[in-house]
């Protein structure tokens, strides 16, 4: 069934269920639980007994947060091995407006999240600055990465301070892999025709 209105579309297939919608919340501020779901993610199918072995919480957080990921729509049984159970991870896109900003809360943004108790800089920025400027921060950093912003730029862009721009930079270089140069001379500044193209390209004003 096709169907295209106000808050639903559908390109053809009915959709899965979806009813947890407090655990989408509970991936920006638990990084346990973004870092299982991820998990889940990477492996493609897995089971519970893997990701006991896989994983640092205990056994029954594991079940619990399977449990609470399934309900939610956001992981599936796909079959069993030995009686155990396989699961495997749903793609997702969760789109908010607040304010006449629009944020898309994907896998790759939570896959970040879940790293958040090991880099400071991303717990500062999500609890100081909210899921806004951090997601535009994380846009930006991979902007950096090709040589498209300095980190002077992405400061300006996300009103945050240098140092914890810099901060971020480096965590996310880390987490994403995108090398070691993350020094603010990638680009320069005089290479843009103008700065509000800039914010005009990352959706500023």
């Amino acid at each position: 069934m096709s169907y295209d209105t106000e808050h639903v579309r559908n390109a053809g297939d009915s959709p899965g269920m979806i009813t947890g919608v407090p655990t989408f919340t509970e991936l920006l501020d638990n990084s346990e639980l973004a870092a299982l779901y991820t998990a889940v993610r990477h492996e493609k199918t897995t089971t519970g007994p893997e990701l006991i072995d896989t994983t640092s919480v205990s056994k029954k957080t594991v079940y619990d947060y399977l449990h609470k990921l399934e309900q939610a729509g956001l992981i599936t049984t796909v079959g069993e091995d030995a009686g155990t159970t396989v699961y495997a991870a749903e793609e997702f896109e969760l789109t908010l407006t607040i304010r006449e900003t629009q944020v898309s809360i994907t896998p790759e943004l939570i896959e970040v999240i879940a790293h958040q108790n090991e880099h400071p800089a991303i717990d500062r920025v999500l609890k100081d600055y909210g899921i806004i400027t951090f997601a535009l921060a994380y846009d930006l950093v991979k902007a950096h990465s090709d040589g498209d912003v300095t980190i002077r730029q992405i400061a300006e862009l996300t009103d945050l301070s240098p140092g914890t721009t810099y901060d971020l930079v480096e965590a996310l270089y880390s987490i994403l892999d995108l090398g070691d140069d993350t020094s603010p001379t990638t680009y320069t500044p005089t290479d843009f025709d103008e700065e509000d193209d800039l914010l005009e390209e990352f959706g500023g004003e």
